[in-house]
Formats: structure tokens, sequence, C-alpha cells
């Protein structure tokens, strides 16, 4: 199958494109068609077996962009008109028997079409009047009336022919192995790239931004209910998905990036479309992407600025951090050129890249293994190890419980003994959400666990991991578990200590004040903080506060970023914590299995919120 048609006039002006495949128009692969024609006339010798039409095949070519989807080998087939002189080039993934058939068939189709509308005979009167400025005045009805014939004559004489799927071939059976498994996931990020997220009111009430119904969201399979001690731990997640051991015997978590960027693009073949998405209008790209070299000012940015702010704003990227970005772009290149071949959209897209790429990226070690295991090959005189401590703290519902838990196994892979300390004595339930969780932990660590028994030291868990519970109370409490839980996990030889906290909306200073005092006298090694994917631009102001939240001398130490498997490419919220705060992301949730956990994939989300 050919992979798009362009007709364009000698002045750069796009009369028609038509991609078949159902993705952007991408300027590039013409861009590249006009290079080198220009720069290899040579290679115009080859014309198919009519000779009506010349084949070019156009290889990758140092002057184009390495990032760019279509810098990779194509083939092309074209054929200009004299009177005017237009060009209708078909390009192609290579050059086989099939496909030069096809593009042969679908070229002639479209030349004869195009010449019985008389479309190239109005362009001509109005290139020869002196009353028309613009050539297309009074042709756009025959070009839409082109792309109506087209487009039907494509689909039933060519199309139709030359692909006919074998599970569509009359007298054929379809197999049920043919459906696309990703085919929910696809819709699943059609419906949620609509737009939406959460915000909280100062009452506690949250409140939905999204105009989508909440029905759409639910994507969960039937299943069979459980109760009480016949509950089973479901075997669906898959271990190795979840991650590999190194050479040393550490258990490092995959990144993101293979996991969502399939799910995320419905084309088997994954190319990233990056700066063919990026280019706004068609018309005039000749006259664009010819004028390298060029000085960039900061007139030449401002439309193409505030083009990008837009795009970010759209991906759910706060307002201010979008200006900031962009305030960055215009730094970095005013005053700079533009690369041959190269246009000013294409820079100042590169440029944003890199800034995206820089507010990402870490700017502190983000190897808890190896923190962990430094402190706890420490012993004191007892001979006991201190327990490394983490504390979890997150606005309402976003998921700390659920992370918690997720962390909670990734650690037990590294064979690390964990105590779960249940310090959010607010919310009714949380204790006993804990208390299952523990139970599933213990028995994917030990199959021979009977749940709801009590381990040798009478408490729910096992030797790999246990629960630390205190009941329920007020913030005092909450500061006496915590100690108490970490003197027990020092003298039981506990390697990592998880504590949960209770939600608090992140506008109500009366909540938020309890986290200082928790901090001083709980001392936790890291204090993580969940956030939501789908909160959007109210994702800074919660970054913000809880970062100031413990005081002076104390802030947060990672993010964990959950739900992104719900928003598709809108990913501004990890944009705007980390933009918020400086704080880096260090794992991401995708799911609600405890092997649903990612490491951040930079390229991945910068490309994401790119495409």
């Amino acid at each position: 199958m050919f992979e798009q048609l362009a007709i364009f006039t000698l002045q750069g002006i796009i009369l028609y494109q038509y991609n078949c495949q159902g993705k952007k128009f991408s300027e590039h692969q013409i861009n590249a068609f006009i290079s080198k024609l220009i720069t290899a006339p040579a290679t115009r010798d080859t014309t198919t077996a009519g000779g009506k039409f010349t084949i070019l095949n156009v290889t990758n070519d140092s002057t184009l962009s390495t990032t760019n989807a279509y810098s990779r080998s194509f083939c092309s087939m074209f054929y200009k008109t004299k009177q005017p002189e237009i060009y209708f080039v078909i390009t192609y993934a290579e050059q086989t028997i099939e496909l030069d058939k096809e593009a042969e068939k679908t070229l002639d189709l479209a030349t004869k079409l195009w010449n019985s509308l008389e479309i190239n005979k109005s362009i001509q009167e109005n290139l020869n009047s002196r009353d028309h400025i613009d050539i297309l005045d009074g042709v756009n009805d025959g070009i839409s009336k082109f792309d109506q014939y087209f487009k039907a004559k494509y689909e039933e004489s060519i199309k139709s022919v030359a692909f006919t799927p074998v599970d569509e071939v009359p007298g054929k059976e379809a197999s049920p192995k043919t459906i696309n498994p990703k085919k929910k996931n696809q819709a699943k990020n059609r419906t949620l790239n609509n737009g939406g997220g959460r915000k909280w009111g100062r009452n506690g009430i949250m409140e939905e931004t999204t105009a989508l119904d909440s029905s759409v969201l639910d994507f969960s399979e039937s299943s069979n209910n459980v109760s009480g001690n016949e509950r089973t731990i479901d075997p669906a997640f898959n271990k190795e998905a979840f991650g590999n051991r190194t050479i040393k015997g550490e258990f490092l978590i995959k990144e993101i990036d293979d996991l969502l960027s399939s799910a995320t693009d419905g084309d088997s073949s994954n190319e990233t479309e990056n700066e063919q998405t990026y280019l706004g209008s068609l018309t005039s790209f000749l006259r664009r992407n010819f004028t390298g070299n060029k000085t960039i000012s900061a007139s030449d940015l401002k439309s193409v600025l505030d083009k990008l702010k837009q795009k970010l704003i759209t991906k759910n990227v706060a307002p201010e951090a979008a200006t900031f970005l962009v305030e960055q772009v215009s730094k970095d290149l005013v005053g700079t050129k533009t690369a041959n071949w190269t246009s000013v959209e294409i820079t100042a897209r590169k440029s944003l890249t890199k800034a995206l790429t820089q507010i990402l990226t870490p700017g502190v070690s983000v190897d808890l293994l190896h923190e962990i295991q430094k402190k706890t090959s420490v012993k004191d005189s007892e001979g006991k190890k201190q327990p490394y401590v983490f504390s979890i703290v997150g606005v309402n519902g976003v998921g700390k419980s659920t992370n918690l838990s997720k962390l909670a196994f990734w650690l037990l892979q590294n064979n690390f003994k964990v105590l779960i300390v249940a310090c959010d004595t607010f919310r009714s339930g949380a204790v006993e959400q804990l208390r299952v969780h523990v139970e599933n932990l213990a028995q994917l660590m030990d199959e021979s666990h009977v749940r709801g028994s009590k381990n040798r030291r009478g408490k729910s868990g096992n030797d790999y991991v246990e629960l630390f519970e205190a009941g329920y109370g007020g913030s005092d409490l909450v500061t006496k578990i915590a100690k108490q839980a970490i003197k027990y996990a020092h003298d039981q030889d506990f390697d990592i200590v998880l504590m949960d906290t209770a939600g608090r909306r992140h506008n109500d200073p009366t909540l938020m004040s309890p986290l200082k005092s928790f901090a001083e006298q709980a001392q936790p090694d890291k204090i993580i903080m969940v956030g939501e994917a789908l909160v959007g631009t109210d994702s800074v102001q919660q970054a913000k506060n809880f970062n100031n939240a413990f005081g002076k001398v104390r802030n947060l130490d990672f993010f964990i970023i959950s739900k992104c498997d719900t928003v598709g490419e809108m990913l501004g919220t990890m944009v705007n914590m980390v933009y918020a705060t400086g704080i880096p992301i260090l794992f991401v949730g995708v799911g609600q299995t405890y092997t649903d956990l990612r490491t951040l994939s930079i390229k991945w989300a910068v490309n994401t919120l790119m495409a």
C-alpha cells in the first residue's frame, strides 16, 4: 500500500494531499523527494514500463533529521504537467513489483481525474490573468470534487483489489485469532484524549473537569467474586514484563516506553511521527523549507511559539509551565541560524524537545537500590541494621496505598524484608486495605501462606512482608505509630519501612500542617508523593504545597505518577509537577496489579508530548 499522494505547484503550494493509511500528511517526505530531485538529476532516468511515470528512490540523507520518521529511505513515483507546472507524487516504502503496480494505477487514476475536471486549465487562467493574485481562486470546488471522486475510485478499484485481507476473501471463514488485542486500549486512549482532569475545591469535594461520561472509564473485566479466606491472587500479571535481574542479582523495573508507546499508537509499525505532526499549514512548504541559514528573530518565533504553547496546554501542561518552556525556546534560538533545509518551525520544535528533556531529567541520583544497600549494610553495636524508611504522601484518592504496595513488591523482588506501616489513621478502611495488600504480597512470596493467618510475631503477613498497625485516631497517633514502627523494624531486622499516610487536600493548611512534625519525628529517608496523571493543571499547586509542607529543611524526594494508562498522550501532569518543584519522577503507575509500575522513560514522555 502506498503512503501518500501529493499534488503541488512549482511555487510550493499544496493543491491536494492524501494519506491512505490515515496518518498525518508528512511534508518532510515530500521535502526529501524535492531535495533528491534537485541534487541528483541523474536518478530521473528510471521510468515505469509504460514510460509515462518516473520512479525516484530517495535514500536516507545526512541532511535530513534523524529523528524524523520519514528520514528513512523510500520510493516515489511522480508525474509533472507542463502548463502549468504541477507535480503529482506518490510515495511508498520500497520498490517492489506489487507496490510499483499499485502506485502506477493510482497515479494514472489521479492524473486522468484531475484532467477531466480541468483544474489545470483554471489554474493557468489565474496565472495568465493580471486581475487574479491567488492562483487557487475558483479552483477549490474542482479540488473538492477530485478528493471525493479519487477516494471513492481508489477504495473501489485499486485498494480493495490489491490489498484484500485474507479473512475477507469470499468463502474463507475468519479466524477469531485475527482480532486485534490492542483495540480496547486504542478505544480507551481515543476516548480519554478528549481532555479533562480533576481538581479539588476548598470544601474537599473533588470535581471532574472532563465532559466525558464516567462509564466510559470502566474497562474492567468481569470476574468471579471471591470473599473471605478463599480469596486468591489474580495470576494474570506477567512478572517477566515487570522487570529483570542484573548480573549482581538486582531486580530492575522496566521503563514505560515499550508498554505505553504501543498502546497509544494503533499502527503496528509504531513509527514516531514527531516532526510531521507539528507542521500545521500545508501551504508554501517549499518556500519555508528551502530558506535554510536564516537568522531567527523574535518576530519569526512569535506565531510558532504560540502554536507550541497551545499544543502543550492541550496535553494538560499548565499555562505557567508552557509559558516557561516557550520562553526557554526563545532564549535558545533568537539570534541563531536555521540549518540547511530546515524551517524555523522545525528548529523551534527541536529546541522545545530539548527543553522538555532538560526539565524531566533528574538532577539527583535515582539509584534507590544502591542507597538502600548502603544504609542497611551498616550494623550498630548490637549487630542490627537501621531500616530504610519511605513515607508516601499525596492528595485523597490518587492511589497512595496501591502504589505503596507496588513499591513493596519491587523491594521484595530484591530480597528485602518489608514492614508496611498503617499511618493513615483517619480514612475508614485504610488499615483493612493495607492488610489485604500485605496478605496478597505474602501469598505471592510464599504460596503456602494461609490468608488471614498470623506470623510467628502474631501480625498479618509472613517472614517477607508484615503489617504494623495500631488502629485509628488523630494526628498525634500517626507520629507515635511511625516511631514505634521504625523501632520495631530495627529490632526485628527489617530492611525497609513503608509508611502509608492519610490523603489530604493540598489547599487546606489545617490538614497540611501536621506533615512538618511528622517528617521531623519519623525522619524518613525518602518522602515520595503520589501524583495523579488525571489531575491536569492543578498538579502544579499540589506539588508546590506538598513540597513546602515539610518545612525549610526538608522537601519531597521523588514523585510517583499514577494512572498514566488512562490519559493517552495527555502527560502534562509530569511536566507540571517537576517544573513546580524540581523533584524528579521515580516511577509511573500503569495499572492495578503489583507489576504495573515502570520507571520513567524521558524519551517516551517527550515524544508523546510532542506527537
